[in-house]
């Protein structure tokens, strides 16, 4: 395969020198982006991946040395390889903090070059090779289970793990979770498991690679325990704090990123709502899985928040649990195919169990008991489906039998799954649309942010990213930056203002880095505009 690299360096003759004086192909890398600045390489890298990046120490508006600090921060697997001149060695000792993998001393010559890169491929091979190693996995997986933790992790998150003696047991398991103010539960599953070149792997052996990037990344962050449940693998982080959810929810989302690029593991992570006691961990886990449900949506980030869901179930009692579930959960979440596959195994289920016909009927009764409470909560769709309040005993009496009964049953399903589909499309485009306002609104702002409006919209960062793409087709900050070019486009227009007063109300605290982004924009800077404009 070959590796992304990314070129910085604000002397544009340097960058083209360095991207075109070797064969990278050759050596097995591929160039898929050259920057003058930090803030265009990080930009970049919201929407694309790469494995190294080269990056010059000095660079207008985001040096080398602030990129390697956000790099390492957001993306830690990747390689950042410092361009430095023999006047800068302060700035490349300071750098050893970011763990930079290389330095090369300026002027860059090929042979230097070659040499380094040489060095960051064997890196990445090496890391490669472990993680499609199967034999290390398996010893990985051998070594990950003692018995005792993963007995008691597993009753706390069925909630048969209680008294006062929890938290010395813990300490006696070396489970740190008893140090904690609050407490979340993520379980994990997996929708795609493949390797490349030998087909399917292990799933177990693809668990074992998810919980080690967990214990890699995470355990040294948070108070936090993975263990495997019979619903996937599962985590239960201890916080101080409530705040540190949103950091756990980005960690989980770098962790399941990585697993997708290197592994060729698609995993599906859900995360339940936050308790302050350990013993609701089971609620926790029971949202967590319910929050899984979602990814049959066409959900294009990989952890779902049950809190950015907001949905709150109804305890239905005279419906078996395990169908209910199956078969609401397919009306909520799924599509009309999951509908009919739901029905299909609840009828699958009855054939086996020798029913007379009085028992026939009384579980039919049961069953559109059940549904009509599971659809009374929802009236905007009652009229529709029953033309007023349904009457039970004229739809026994018309569908009294199994095979029309059932026929009906899945009809009103695919009735109400169409509104579910509906409601959640107008919520997402309704929340874009609120969002979109509070931009258009403070624009101006140089301090407005993702994360300040998806807080603003009552989301998580995660979340309100990964919605805000797939409705408007662009990223928070293409969406931004345009909304800001328009404005001091139509000010240059339509006033005399200064440049720099122009940048100022458009957003931009640097007039320098405005234009910068004016005339990567438009091809000319702001001031070239005016004068042709006049």
């Amino acid at each position: 395969m070959n590796y992304k690299v990314i070129l910085a360096d604000d002397e544009e003759e340097v960058l083209q020198s360095i991207h075109q004086q070797l064969d990278w192909e050759s050596y097995g890398f591929e160039v898929v982006g050259t920057f003058l600045n930090g803030f265009d390489v990080m930009e970049f890298l919201e929407t694309r991946e790469a494995d190294i990046v080269i990056t010059d120490i000095r660079m207008p508006f985001m040096d080398g040395m602030e990129l390697a600090k956000n790099v390492r921060e957001r993306y830690p697997q990747m390689k950042v390889i410092i361009i430095s001149g023999y006047g800068d060695f302060q700035y490349a000792k300071e750098a050893m903090g970011y763990q930079v993998t290389d330095f090369i001393l300026k002027p860059v010559n090929a042979k230097e070059m070659r040499k380094v890169l040489q060095r960051a491929r064997e890196a990445l091979d090496q890391e490669l090779q472990e993680q499609k190693n199967i034999h290390l996995l398996e010893q990985q997986y051998q070594a990950s289970i003692p018995i005792l933790r993963e007995y008691l992790l597993n009753r706390i998150i069925a909630g048969e793990a209680g008294g006062d003696r929890l938290n010395e047991t813990l300490e006696n398991c070396g489970i740190a979770l008893g140090n904690a103010s609050c407490w979340t539960v993520a379980l994990i599953q997996l929708d795609r498991v493949e390797q490349e070149g030998t087909g399917c792997i292990n799933e177990q052996y693809a668990f074992v690679r998810i919980r080690s990037l967990i214990q890699e990344r995470l355990q040294e962050r948070y108070i936090c325990s993975v263990f495997y449940s019979p619903a996937g693998e599962c985590v239960i982080f201890g916080m101080r704090e409530p705040e540190q959810i949103e950091r756990i929810l980005g960690d989980l989302d770098s962790v399941a990123r990585e697993s997708r690029r290197m592994m060729d593991i698609s995993p599906a992570i859900g995360v339940g709502r936050i308790k302050t006691s350990l013993l609701e961990a089971k609620d926790s886990f029971e949202e967590a899985k319910e929050a899984l449900m979602y990814r049959k949506i066409a959900w294009e980030g990989e952890v779902i928040y049950m809190e950015d869901i907001n949905s709150a179930e109804q305890n239905l009692v005279l419906f078996g649990e395990e169908s209910r579930e199956l078969l609401f959960s397919a009306i909520k979440f799924g599509e009309s195919d999951d509908v009919r596959e739901a029905i299909r195994q609840i009828r699958s289920q009855l054939e086996g169990q020798n029913m007379n016909r009085s028992g026939g009927q009384a579980y039919l009764i049961s069953v559109l008991n059940a549904f009509l409470m599971f659809a009374q909560k929802y009236t905007v769709v009652m009229e529709e489906m029953f033309e007023g309040t349904p009457d039970c005993l004229k739809i026994l009496h018309q569908y009294g039998e199994m095979e029309p009964f059932f026929a009906w049953l899945e009809d009103r399903c695919l009735c109400i799954n169409r509104f579910f589909e509906k409601e959640r499309a107008d919520k997402v485009r309704n929340l874009i649309q609120e969002s979109r306002e509070y931009i258009k609104k403070e624009y101006h702002d140089p301090e407005i942010s993702l994360e300040k409006t998806a807080q603003k919209v009552g989301l998580t960062t995660t979340y309100f990213s990964s919605i805000f793409k797939k409705e408007t087709g662009e990223t928070f900050v293409e969406y931004l930056t345009k909304l800001r070019l328009e404005k001091a486009l139509q000010m240059l227009n339509e006033t005399e203002d200064k440049v720099y007063e122009i940048a100022a109300k458009a957003g931009y605290a640097d007039p320098g880095y405005f234009s910068h982004v004016f005339k990567k924009k438009y091809g000319i800077s702001p001031l070239q505009y005016r004068r042709q404009r006049s």
